[in-house]
């Protein structure tokens, strides 16, 4: 939770510590590899961002948003100057939401 809070608050140092310890004791942990490119985008490394986010969209058994890292993904990559890859990202993004919309609710 103290990660999560230092991501939230932006304390870029403190979460970058916190996930690197998580990760040391709990290799697994899979709110570590989901915060990773969070952290990453936050300290403006686009590169390391969308290595990550790559990483968290692989994996198999993650109780999170992937949208929301499909998203960082995107502003990554159009930070780069990488619009085409970002524009088709974000038509997948639409298209995703979309058919969440017109899921019917249980």
């Amino acid at each position: 939770m103290i990660g999560y809070l230092f991501l939230n608050l932006g304390i870029v140092r403190k979460a970058e510590s916190t996930i690197n310890a998580i990760l040391v004791v709990d290799p697994n942990n899979t709110w570590a590899f989901y915060a990773r490119p969070i952290l990453y985008f936050l300290k403006e490394d686009y590169e390391s961002a969308i290595y990550y986010a790559d990483i968290v969209l692989q994996m198999k058994k993650i109780d999170y948003d992937l949208l929301e890292i499909k998203k960082l993904k995107a502003r990554s990559l159009f930070m780069l100057n990488r619009q085409a890859e970002s524009s088709k990202l974000i038509e997948e993004i639409k298209k995703e939401i979309d058919s969440r919309e017109e899921e019917p609710v249980a």
